[in-house]
């Protein structure tokens, strides 16, 4: 190699004179310093790209999540309603059959008031799982959940079969039902009724309404009475 090869020039410096091994050194820190820097700059690279995989899966594990607890959710409201249907149109059982045999007892002492309390206290410890006191209550002086209560009256025994509920898809919390109940005398059946109509519950699965939607209710009472 010639003596001019040998000397690295530098722009703003003398000539500055080098021997081979001095200048492979140099060359060597140069391609070193380079590529330090050059895997200092890709080591981002897979850094940001898990960041980026570990956002993809939260926000699509977090929206799954949320998915699930709605479709629970509707679930196990729907599962409520058929329980409140069911005990709506099953029964009397025995508790209220006893209740019920001590009512005349109870008003010839003048103690109706009395009477009603404990009649309320019953229907408030049936449905205090799905409904509130107050919602409870009000359906008892409506007449909307003593069916049994009547039927019992006349001699009859009430029980729901093929229970279907349908959650409405544009309005959250809405059901529609369909029940079939079968009406007895003395053991034997005596025929069928067919309702539908409407429940509702709140955020908590607590029953809001029940509205009837057709004659079924009127057909029941003239069944039993």
């Amino acid at each position: 190699m010639s003596e001019e090869n040998e000397n690295i020039r530098f722009s703003s410096y003398e000539h500055v004179s080098m021997k081979p091994d001095e200048k492979e050194e140099v060359y060597e820190r140069l391609v070193g310093s380079m590529m330090g820097e050059k895997s200092r700059n890709n080591r981002w690279i897979p850094t940001l790209l898990t960041a980026a995989l570990v956002s993809l899966f939260i926000l699509a594990g977090g929206y799954a999540l949320m998915n699930s607890v709605i479709t629970n959710q509707s679930a196990s409201h729907e599962e409520a309603v058929k329980e409140v249907l069911e005990k709506i149109f099953t029964g009397p059982d025995d508790e209220l059959k006893s209740l019920m045999d001590q009512e005349n007892r109870y008003i010839e002492e003048g103690n109706s008031e009395e009477y009603f309390d404990l009649f309320l206290s019953y229907y408030k410890d049936l449905f205090r799982p799905y409904m509130s006191p107050v919602t409870i209550e009000q359906y008892v002086n409506e007449g909307k959940i003593t069916f049994p209560y009547y039927a019992y009256s006349s001699g009859c025994k009430l029980k729901a079969e093929k229970i279907v509920v349908k959650e409405n898809e544009t309005v959250q919390g809405s059901f529609t039902f369909t029940v079939k109940v079968v009406y007895s005398r003395d053991g034997d059946e005596r025929g069928t009724v067919d309702l539908s109509g409407d429940i509702t519950v709140n955020d908590q699965g607590l029953v809001e309404s029940i509205r009837f939607r057709d004659k079924g209710v009127g057909e029941l009472m003239e069944k039993v009475r």
